[in-house]
């Protein structure tokens, strides 16, 4: 399955902000400013998981309409 740009730029962003929890945690960073990263970072890849899911629903809503109109 090719996926949206969309879909790229999510997990681009999550990638970034893992990344960044990840420098912050070697570098020492205060544990508030890791943990507001890290959410953020989990918010990142919730949002990716709701993309992913609207795309899966629209492909199949386009099969299924695509399947009846063929059946008619």
């Amino acid at each position: 399955m090719k996926y949206s740009k969309k879909v790229q730029n999510h997990i681009k962003r999550a990638e970034g902000q893992v990344g960044s929890v990840k420098k912050m945690i070697v570098n020492g960073e205060d544990d508030d400013r890791v943990m507001i990263q890290l959410q953020a970072s989990i918010s990142s890849l919730e949002s990716l998981k709701t993309e992913l899911v609207k795309e899966q629903m629209k492909k199949a809503i386009l099969e299924n309409v695509k399947s009846t109109l063929e059946a008619q």
